[in-house]
């Protein structure tokens, strides 16, 4: 049961991922991989320009994709996570 409840959300993640970017796409693997990660740290992995890595956080978490959270440590940033 477990199982198909996790194929189906992959399935739901491919359906919203269709009309993205291939940068935005790139940034959702990393933050599924990562975990909490904050938008420097994903310029640092992907060698994407930082405004590139904005948008794209932006369009991951307008779709649904990604949550985002303040920074504890630095109220300045964000990080993203996968739910």
């Amino acid at each position: 049961m477990i199982v198909a409840i996790a194929l189906e959300n992959i399935k739901i993640n491919q359906e919203l991922m269709t009309g993205l970017p291939p940068s935005a796409i790139t940034i959702f693997k990393i933050v599924t991989g990562s975990g909490p990660i904050t938008s420097r740290e994903i310029v640092d992995l992907c060698n994407l320009a930082p405004r590139t890595v904005r948008h794209g956080l932006k369009l991951l978490v307008r779709a649904g994709l990604i949550q985002k959270i303040p920074h504890l440590l630095d109220m300045r940033s964000c990080k993203f996570y996968v739910d």
